[in-house]
């Protein structure tokens, strides 16, 4: 098998991804700890935050925040990487510092992404019944219709791409009818990805 050989701005961009991957990951991680093991908890009882579901989608969220997200996109993300989300709203200038330390806690971070809840950017809310996966399909559909038939998208008609991060476990929790049609969805909304 022949080495791949990147060429040296390649390789700078690359080496600048991994650096912010390795801030996010030790971010989201830290939040998740925090809510567990620093806040005080007289009770005593587990916050939660799923650490391993937030790692696996490190690199992923990285490289669409910190490469390939337009202003007008918009990305669902799996429920239990919402401490990835808020740490990279953090280093974007989007998320309060004193935010970090109150994942669960009362008008603190949500431990799933919300619209409402949340004091940072969050273009999907989404929880443990499966919208996330399938709302940037409908959004996809809308925003398609809309620059359609109301030109809302201006004369150059830049169209909203709309992301989904689904877990695995979407396709396991009762709800694999979705799945099948995302690809379809996909081809006829032409935004969704």
């Amino acid at each position: 098998m022949a080495d791949i050989v990147q060429s040296p701005p390649q390789a700078e961009v690359l080496d600048t991804l991994g650096q912010i991957e390795r801030q996010v990951l030790w971010l989201s991680t830290a939040i998740v700890h925090y809510a567990n093991r620093v806040r005080p908890n007289p009770a005593g009882m587990k916050v939660g935050g799923h650490q391993a579901s937030s790692a696996s989608m490190v690199s992923i969220m990285t490289s669409l925040w910190f490469g390939h997200l337009r202003a007008q996109d918009r990305v669902s993300v799996k429920p239990h990487a919402s401490p990835v989300l808020h740490a990279i709203n953090y280093l974007l200038g989007e998320l309060d510092e004193s935010y970090l330390s109150t994942l669960r806690a009362f008008g603190g971070l949500q431990s799933y992404p919300s619209r409402v809840k949340d004091p940072d950017p969050v273009d999907y809310s989404t929880g443990s019944v499966g919208i996330g996966a399938t709302a940037p399909i409908w959004g996809a559909v809308a925003s398609r219709y809309l620059g359609s038939h109301f030109q809302v998208m201006g004369p150059r008609r830049v169209s909203t791409r709309c992301w989904a991060t689904p877990s695995s476990t979407r396709a396991r929790c009762g709800r694999p009818s979705s799945i099948p049609a995302w690809p379809n969805w996909a081809r006829s909304s032409g935004s969704w990805t």
